[in-house]
């Protein structure tokens, strides 16, 4: 008996090592995902980027004169991309009160004092401050996000662009030019389409945008 005891010990033991080995690689699926991802970006993407930050450094200006800019409603703060954006570019809305509001995977929404919104990004990250050329189009799209950001509740990468409740950063700042004075920050000449992706660098190309500034942190 004593020794079926230790045997039945011995597998029980062998079995958690197993499911426990199992569930650790399940887990390391993501870290493996992230450190692949990260060394594609640093082999084709950060080297280029370093090059072209030493050069952009002599006409950026530093972080502390963006928190020191008088930032208006509806004015449009977009990070190019980066390790901290995910690689795709990440951008936030300026509200009535000043708050930047933006979609993100985590929130799926929040509302960020400038401050604290310029902290989820890396050192070396870059910062496009755009305002509209219409600054009543800029206040009514201002008070659009303020009225409607609760209403997004799923960080989804979905097509459907008249969709507020499943949204994301660059689709949700379109929405709220789009739905308030008509103003396409896409840009794309097939207007009556509903569908398809609003990529953060449309917006940066977009005609009816003045740039403010570029800041480097």
């Amino acid at each position: 008996m004593k020794k079926g005891s230790s045997s039945g010990q011995q597998n029980t033991t062998f079995i958690q090592r197993l499911l426990q080995r199992v569930n650790v690689k399940r887990v390391k699926w993501s870290e493996v995902y992230l450190a692949t991802a990260g060394a594609l970006h640093h082999l084709l993407v950060e080297g280029r980027r370093k090059r072209a930050a030493v050069k952009r450094q002599q006409q950026d200006m530093p972080l502390s004169e963006l928190k020191s800019l008088k930032l208006e409603p509806g004015d449009i703060v977009y990070t190019p991309s980066s390790e901290s954006t995910y690689y795709a570019g990440h951008m936030g809305i300026i509200g009535l009160d000043g708050k930047v509001y933006h979609v993100h995977p985590y929130g799926p929404v929040f509302a960020d004092t400038l401050d604290w919104y310029l902290t989820r990004f890396y050192e070396g990250d870059r910062f496009i401050v755009f305002r509209s050329k219409l600054h009543q189009v800029g206040i009514r799209a201002a008070e659009w996000v303020q009225e409607h950001y609760k209403q997004v509740k799923f960080y989804r990468l979905q097509t459907n662009l008249l969709s507020v409740e499943r949204n994301y950063c660059s689709k949700f700042i379109y929405q709220a030019y789009k739905f308030t004075s008509g103003l396409d920050l896409w840009g794309r000449k097939f207007a009556k389409l509903k569908q398809g992706f609003i990529y953060p660098f449309r917006i940066e190309r977009s005609s009816d945008l003045d740039v403010l500034g570029t800041f480097y942190k």
